[in-house]
């Protein structure tokens, strides 16, 4: 440990040590930069001893411009592994050096980028589960020269394959915001973030808002995740107006109904789905016309902004006029005035009127308490601005942001035990069971509302300290799907629940987040238990557990499966997002197989035109929905010339689809490539295999070829990785 670091961490915990009354059995760390320190001491010692006020040793270290991730890692090991007061999570505090992790795009939910150190900040994921993980292994590569906080490292071979934090974390990163510099917002925030949690309120209201094209607009998903809602908050079904839900079909622009709702004084948490990017949210695309004169405007209004967009990338503007007149068949007259100030005027601030903007905080104060932005970059903390600081660092009494610091997909259990934020639960421990490499808790991590009901336990002692006992008398006793959902994570994670069990607990369970958590909890360990709650979940009655039962369907590929998914694929009525999740995975099927089980079953007997409905199935399995839609690809492969790009494509495609029925030539074509790059990415992409029915099968070959001297040595490295994280250490 750097000696001056040392120095100042003795000197800053005994002060923060005498404020406490009680010696707690729990710590908590707040790592500052040495210039933040000076900036906002008394705010700082201010917010220390209000989470000492929560039961919690609050210990505070200082960090100079010249340590790295690595030492900040060393203090974070020992102090989390001593005897006496272990810490239970931590936050940074302004400038602290940012970890970007390379190699490690399968702990992320989306980021699949190809790494170039070129271009190094694109390549890689910020992320603090570097911090707060201590079980991964990393490699250090080099400091960003142009941004000096960010550090790159590259997971090693030999680390873990899955994230599981023993510590959670926040940051709290300001920026220059608002006519105010990033210490002044700093100074504000704490003492903001003080007062919040001196209130000690119960959680009153949440808001729950569906964004354009996110999850397929699905309204059949949008009602369950409603019904799903009162699951996860069962007081919520009271009189009281406690739930808000808004589509953006309901309001255009729905920006401004999202600021208001937003600062309500008694709004505790919002959950926002949408996409974005760093410095916005992406809330509502065109209206849909309703009428002739409103078709009529709208496309008028795409015409013109096809039109700016060709003129401005150097085409003449009559020939980009005459190009969508003749292409439309539309009078080129509408566009007479296309370039003109008024109609260019015009067009923006209606364009503006549909996403909500980082400079819009400048009139916006979000009151929620907690606001989860389920979206790509809204999180980026590498960046100066970010929307989720602009969130925190607002006037309003928004104290957390929950947001991505890269692309997200969305498709992912992003309100994992959001219900138990409701009892008491500190934030923190939202992304320390549900760790994301890109998901962050921007803010401070020690926040908790007061428990909306009386458990008879503390739920954040219980976290920390109870044993296997405890929760099962809670999977057994409990009302409250949540709390049984964390015992059941709980019991698994100490060996004491088998996968047995959690399939038992699935198909008895009439609770969908209950289903959903058990779905999820057994895909870690993917055998029959798993291939079983596949099968019936894939017909489940909440769209939650069907459409995620259609991912892992196409994950695993076992031949089991398809008699479920061809009664899942002839349901009209599954949901728009079931149905693109089971086009995504009915391609990883045996064609004939597929066939066989549609003719098997006539799923459409009952149909007034059964024999036109069957005639367009098959042709649709054959087109797209089948691995014919590989034919090419594998033709390509396993030629004794393949072409070497069109493989290039193809492989880099199994990351996101695993194609089960065509291992062997997978397998077979390691043996013959001869380029190296190529190998290396095939090797890697294998990896992907994880969920798949044949994992262990390729993790066999995985070990050979980690241990086989006729492959490089970057080819042997990768093929342990993959064998790792195929349940296989090489």
């Amino acid at each position: 440990m750097n000696k001056k670091i040392f120095k100042y961490l003795i000197a800053i915990i005994a002060i923060t040590i005498s404020l406490q009354a009680n010696a707690a059995t729990r710590s908590f760390a707040i790592f500052v930069d040495s210039v933040s320190q000076s900036k906002v001491s008394p705010e700082l010692i201010q917010y220390a001893q209000a989470v000492s006020r929560q039961g919690l040793n609050t210990e505070i270290v200082v960090i100079n411009s010249d340590v790295t991730p690595d030492s900040i890692r060393s203090i974070i090991r020992s102090m989390a592994t001593r005897k006496k007061s272990p810490i239970e999570g931590m936050v940074f505090v302004g400038d602290i050096p940012i970890p970007m992790l390379l190699d490690a795009q399968h702990f992320a939910s989306a980021f699949k980028a190809v790494q170039n150190m070129k271009r190094p900040e694109r390549s890689s994921v910020p992320s603090d589960r570097f911090y707060d993980d201590l079980d991964l292994k990393f490699d250090f590569i080099t400091q960003d020269p142009k941004k000096p906080l960010l550090y790159y490292y590259s997971l090693r071979s030999d680390s873990p394959a899955e994230v599981v934090p023993e510590l959670y974390s926040g940051r709290i990163k300001s920026m220059a915001f608002n006519g105010k510099d990033k210490y002044e917002n700093l100074r504000d925030y704490l003492k903001k973030v003080v007062n919040v949690k001196n209130r000690n309120e119960q959680m009153q209201q949440m808001f729950l808002f569906s964004g354009q094209g996110y999850n397929s607009e699905s309204m059949t998903a949008r009602i369950d995740e409603v019904a799903n809602a009162y699951q996860q908050f069962p007081w919520m079904s009271q009189q009281q107006n406690s739930f808000n839900f808004l589509d953006h079909r309901q309001a255009n622009p729905g920006k401004y109904v999202i600021m208001s709702t937003l600062q309500r004084p008694e709004m505790s948490l919002a959950l926002l789905h949408h996409h974005g990017s760093t410095e916005k949210e992406y809330i509502n695309r065109y209206v849909d016309p309703r009428n002739v004169t409103s078709q009529l405007d709208e496309a008028k209004r795409f015409f013109r902004s096809k039109i700016r967009s060709s003129v401005s990338s150097g085409t003449p503007l009559d020939s980009a006029i005459n190009r969508y007149a003749k292409m439309y068949d539309v009078p080129a007259h509408w566009f007479k005035t296309v370039l003109d100030k008024e109609s260019v005027d015009a067009d923006s601030i209606y364009d503006s009127t549909l996403d909500l903007y980082i400079h819009d905080f400048a009139n916006y104060n979000p009151n929620a308490r907690i606001v989860m932005l389920d979206a790509c970059f809204n999180g980026a903390f590498n960046n100066d601005e970010y929307i989720a600081g602009a969130y925190i660092f607002s006037k309003g009494d928004c104290v957390v942001a929950i947001a991505n610091s890269v692309n997200s997909i969305q498709d992912k259990w992003s309100d994992k035990n959001i219900g138990l934020l409701g009892e008491g639960m500190r934030v923190g421990n939202i992304t320390k069971y549900n760790p994301i490499l890109e998901m962050h808790i921007i803010g401070d991590p020690t926040f908790a509302f007061a428990p909306k009901t009386d458990l008879g336990f503390d739920l954040n002692a219980a976290l920390a300290e109870a044993p296997a006992s405890f929760w099962k008398k809670q999977i057994t006793t409990s009302s409250i799907p949540s709390v049984k959902v964390m015992a059941l994570e709980k019991l698994i994670e100490a060996g004491a629940y088998t996968p047995a069990q959690t399939l038992e607990f699935f198909k008895k369970s009439t609770s969908a987040i209950e289903r959903y958590a058990a779905l999820m909890l057994l895909s870690k360990t993917p055998g029959k238990e798993f291939i079983k709650a596949i099968e019936l979940g894939l017909n489940d009655n909440n769209e939650i557990v069907r459409r995620f039962a259609t991912i892992f369907a196409g994950k695993n590929g076992s031949p089991e499966l398809i008699p479920a998914i061809i009664t899942a694929y002839a349901n009209p009525l599954k949901g728009e997002r079931v149905n693109f999740q089971l086009q995504m995975a009915m391609p990883l099927y045996d064609y004939d197989a597929l066939i066989a089980e549609l003719e098997k079953q006539r799923p459409y007997r009952n149909a007034y035109n059964e024999q036109e409905m069957m005639s367009n199935a098959k042709k649709d399995i054959e087109s797209r929905c089948s691995n014919k839609k590989y034919a090419d690809d594998i033709a390509n492969i396993s030629s004794e010339t393949p072409n070497v790009r069109e493989a290039r494509l193809f492989i880099r495609q199994l990351r996101n689809n695993p194609l089960h029925p065509s291992v062997e030539t997978l397998l077979t074509y390691i043996n013959k490539c001869d380029n190296e790059e190529l190998l290396v990415t095939l090797v890697e992409a294998l990896g992907w295999f994880n969920y798949s029915y044949r994992s262990q099968e390729i993790a066999d070959r995985m070990v050979e070829i980690a241990g086989d001297s006729n492959f490089s040595e970057k080819v042997r490295n990768e093929a342990a990785k993959t064998a790792v994280r195929l349940g296989k250490g090489a």
